[in-house]
């Protein structure tokens, strides 16, 4: 019940995929609000990344679930 490494490189307009590969229902969720994409077990969700800056996201199904991600201009 982690998430895997995030991507590096992640430039605004850039679309990120999530991939669930668990058996339980995850979601990737922005602190600030920015993405939210829920993952039914073994789905997949996109966000295109329309922000510069640094977001702190979790699983509003495992709050000890939490990573970051960064995107640059």
């Amino acid at each position: 019940m982690k998430f895997g490494p995030a991507p590096t490189g992640v430039r605004v307009g850039d679309t990120v995929t999530w991939v669930n590969r668990d058996i339980f229902r995850h979601s990737a969720t922005a602190r600030n609000h920015a993405f939210d994409v829920d993952l039914p077990p073994g789905g997949t969700g996109t966000t295109v990344m329309q922000t510069l800056g640094t977001f702190d996201y979790f699983c509003r199904f495992h709050a000890a679930m939490t990573a970051q991600i960064l995107v640059t201009t």
